[in-house]
């Protein structure tokens, strides 16, 4: 079984590291609080920020997740905890190279916002703080010596992200034409994705240096609100969501992704709604 550290382990990391560790792999997680569980997680107390912190990481990790979220959004937040926090864990990491560093990224770093298709080759010209931060840290990555794969998430939704089924239910409303696209994974995905390229990793088999994690729809944002109000039933009445809600306006091929093997849990947003909103007692 092998070494896997995974710096980050919030929601998406830390169902990660209790998915690996059933599985019988030595998983070790870091968090900036102190955590413990059963699952079998070695846990440790870090700041990826601070680098006197991580002087107790584990030594020889087959492979590395970062995997952090900033607490605050703010130029200077995301600087810290993605870029700069990312060169301090390579940094610190101690004996034999890993096999590969993962780094959790966003489709942030994407500029396109006429409806156009995106894929692992399309051009990143980021205008907001948030996706050059994502982007520099990716090409940190890229030229470390440690083989390195960046995943850019799309909206990830689950559990306790919640965030667009309020919106609906508060009457959130945009207009159908032109259409505003938007991407969606759910959280379990998220988890699914990381985990096969993991496991494609530790069997030797190659993996590329980027993928754009998405589910198998993009789809117009006043598809999934209707959508949404219809499943939810109750809601307030329409009014218009702000600009900083639909300003992405872009679609996400996962077509890279779907080669290396993977297969969906929730291959659209309605398949994964309807999950979580049976599981929040919405019949």
């Amino acid at each position: 079984m092998a070494r896997i550290l995974i710096v980050g382990a919030g929601d998406v990391g830390g169902n990660l590291a209790a998915c690996l560790s059933g599985k019988g792999h030595e998983v070790w997680g870091v968090r900036r609080t102190a955590q413990t569980s059963a699952d079998g997680t070695c846990w440790l107390q870090a700041d990826v920020t601070n680098p006197e912190t991580l002087v107790n990481l584990p030594v020889a990790c087959d492979v590395v997740v970062y995997s952090v979220a900033s607490p605050v959004f703010s130029k200077e937040g995301y600087h810290a905890y993605y870029y700069q926090g990312l060169c301090n864990v390579l940094a610190a990491l101690q004996g034999p190279a890993p096999k590969r560093v993962i780094f959790v990224s966003s489709s942030s770093v994407y500029h396109q916002t006429g409806g156009e298709w995106v894929d692992e080759t399309s051009p990143t010209e980021p205008t907001s703080f948030a996706g050059k931060e994502m982007l520099a840290a990716e090409q940190a990555l890229l030229k470390h010596e440690f083989p390195g794969t960046s995943v850019r998430f799309t909206g990830i939704y689950g559990p306790g992200r919640n965030r667009l089924i309020e919106q609906a239910r508060h009457g959130g409303h945009c207009d159908p034409e032109p259409p505003i696209w938007t991407n969606r994974i759910h959280r379990d995905d998220c988890v699914g994705v990381l985990d096969l390229i993991i496991s494609k990793v530790l069997a030797g088999e190659p993996v590329d240096d980027l993928y754009l994690a998405t589910d198998n729809e993009p789809a117009p944002l006043f598809d999934v609100l209707e959508w949404l109000k219809d499943r939810i039933g109750d809601v307030d009445p329409d009014h218009d969501m702000p600009e900083t809600s639909r300003r992405a306006n872009r679609r996400c091929s996962n077509k890279r992704l779907l080669q290396l093997g993977y297969q969906f849990r929730f291959n659209h947003y309605r398949e994964g709604y309807d999950v979580l909103l049976t599981e929040m007692g919405i019949d």
